[in-house]
């Protein structure tokens, strides 16, 4: 009879090396999956805090425009004459809150030219427009160029579908541009709308962005805020450098009414049309900056005093 033999061990041990390959696999697999799992809540958390540093950013921004808000009123309460030596003027600089900061800022927009005065509601208004041309000159436009001008801004601000000559634009032109546009035919809702206007480069937008506005159509100009080419440009006659002597005797005294203002013109044969002209400002940009936590946040807001407590026209964030 054949002796027996024992029986071999090496099955065994290859079933029992498999299973630990299988339980380390088993417990890297764990260990991923666990570590994927805290990586998405950590991510998440993040995402929370971010929305909450947000929010309270933009509470702190809307904090700074309320601010704004409560400076305008009060100085409607105090005073007949707006200029730049009031509070309002005074920037708010970045002031240190619990973990984040603040600041703002009050820009008067009265002292402006307002273009969206060119159109008026039986057509175009010949005084604003004259007054732009002027404007336009000041600023290195020549006279053809600035008819042209004028044309495509009012074709850009009318109703109607019909280019004025010269220079004018309607949706024929806007639609055969890459890409094609469509002309608003309505009032510009902010300066930088010039850009999308035909002729107007991004280098003279830039010289007219300090000196124009896009307001509510009816405004006055503020010969108290008005930079010196605003004044030029809204007495006829009244020339830059004369312009610039009247802002420097107004920062020693301003102007008590356009009266007073009429009276200090280097001559009498200069004859603005003083409906056009005010001593007071309504329209304002409110800027509120501010910082919390992670977040930043930067709030404008077009504030309107015609009553004392200023209203919103509107608002954005940016």
């Amino acid at each position: 009879m054949p002796p027996r033999h024992a029986p071999s061990v090496r099955p065994r041990r290859r079933q029992q090396g498999a299973a630990v390959i299988l339980a380390l696999l088993t417990v890297a697999l764990v260990a991923g999956l666990a570590a994927a799992s805290v990586g998405d809540l950590g991510v998440a958390l993040d995402h929370v805090s971010g929305r909450h540093d947000q929010a309270q950013a933009r509470q702190l921004a809307r904090g700074a425009v309320d601010w704004a808000r409560n400076v305008l009123a009060e100085d409607a309460r105090s005073s007949t004459v707006d200029h730049l030596g009031e509070a309002w003027a005074v920037k708010i600089p970045p002031t240190p809150v619990e973990e984040g900061e603040v600041s703002g800022e009050l820009q008067e927009l009265s002292g402006r030219i307002n273009l969206n005065n060119l159109a008026g509601s039986d057509g175009a208004d010949i005084v604003e427009v004259e007054q732009f041309q002027r404007l336009l000159a000041l600023a290195g436009v020549a006279d053809s160029d600035a008819l042209n001008l004028v044309a495509a801004l009012l074709d850009w601000l009318d109703a109607d579908d019909s280019p004025r000559l010269p220079g004018g634009a309607e949706s024929s032109w806007y639609g055969a541009r890459t890409p094609p546009l469509r002309p608003a035919n309505a009032p510009l809702a902010a300066v930088s709308e010039l850009l999308q206007v035909r002729g107007f480069t991004p280098q003279l937008v830039a010289r007219l962005t300090p000196l124009v506005a896009a307001l509510p159509a009816g405004t006055k100009v503020n010969v108290n805020t008005a930079p010196p080419e605003v004044l030029a440009a809204a007495v006829p006659g009244l020339s830059l450098d004369a312009a610039r002597v009247l802002v420097v005797q107004r920062g020693r005294a301003w102007f008590k009414d356009v009266a007073d203002f009429k009276a200090r013109l280097p001559s009498q044969e200069l004859q603005p049309d003083t409906a056009r002209l005010a001593t007071t400002s309504r329209h304002f940009l409110a800027t509120g900056r501010a910082r919390f936590g992670v977040a930043m946040v930067r709030m404008e807001v077009l504030l309107d005093r015609s009553q004392n407590w200023p209203t919103i026209v509107w608002q954005k964030l940016l």
